[in-house]
């Protein structure tokens, strides 16, 4: 799944590939997905796309959006992306895709659901994104640890740490990936209560979670999801699907998947309070 850091990661990407570009030709796939969502019908696409320059390409939390003179495109969840020069083969099954007037292509297929919505004066984008747009991103300096200290002071007090961080949009685009590297390098358990944190526990999983995301960014997104080039990324995930059935590599005890919250979380009892 897209999260904050991939986002970022795609968004440098495209920006290289794509900006400058003008989409000659918009298409829905060649295979219907039901968890496929787009913002209006085909033809709205074709209007305020064909012809048109890619003029930026920006993220903002696990957004990546192509900036065009009057609209924008983004795209988010659980997106693959492939890159194609004139005359490479479609992928097998995809949902979408941009014929650019060069020849290339950007398709997408949707891995468990998956966004590609136009946004123009008429579509503004959902409320996930607006509450995005709005609030600071934790790669970013106005995201300093003043500002987590009043959303953990705003947030009810037995809530659980993954409840905190990757629920409410507090933290747009912090997703069950990251999280499980972030508590891990806390030495916290994603199911402890937000109330029973010390002023030193706050501060290390603020720290925690700055110095992963930024780490993720740095090192081209996780190694369990793929990059524009379909390429996994450089990050080595501590905890995740790939890592679990290995002892912790900090105390060597057991590593825990259970379900909670909606998703799995993996954490290790040892020596995660």
């Amino acid at each position: 799944m897209i999260e904050i850091a991939e986002a970022q990661v795609l968004s440098q990407q495209m920006k290289k590939e794509l900006v400058g570009k003008t989409i000659s030709q918009v298409s829905f796939g060649n295979s219907p997905h039901r968890f496929a969502f787009f913002s209006t019908e085909e033809e709205t696409y074709d209007l305020w796309l064909v012809g048109k320059k890619v003029e930026q390409v920006s993220s903002v939390g696990n957004y990546v959006l192509l900036e065009l003179a009057d609209c924008r495109l983004s795209f988010s969840e659980g997106l693959n992306f492939y890159w194609l020069s004139a005359g490479e083969k479609l992928p097998k099954k995809y949902q979408f895709s941009l014929t650019f007037s060069d020849g290339y292509i950007l398709a997408c297929s949707v891995s468990m659901y998956g966004a590609m919505m136009l946004q123009n004066e008429a579509l503004p984008g959902n409320e996930y994104f607006q509450v995005a747009v709005e609030k600071p991103s934790p790669l970013s300096e106005d995201f300093n640890q003043a500002y987590f200290q009043k959303l953990v002071a705003e947030t009810k007090p037995t809530i659980s740490l993954k409840g905190f961080m990757g629920t409410e949009q507090r933290i747009p685009g912090l997703g069950n990936g990251s999280l499980h590297d972030i508590f891990f390098t806390a030495k916290l358990l994603p199911k402890r209560k937000l109330n029973t944190l010390s002023p030193e526990d706050i501060t290390e999983l603020y720290q925690s979670m700055k110095t992963i995301l930024a780490k993720i960014v740095a090192e081209g997104g996780r190694n369990t999801e793929k990059d524009f080039y379909e390429q996994p990324g450089g990050y080595q995930t501590i905890l995740s699907s790939k890592t679990w059935k290995n002892s912790c590599p900090r105390c060597g005890d057991e590593i825990q998947k259970v379900s909670f919250l909606g998703g799995t979380v993996y954490y290790c009892e040892g020596c995660q309070k």
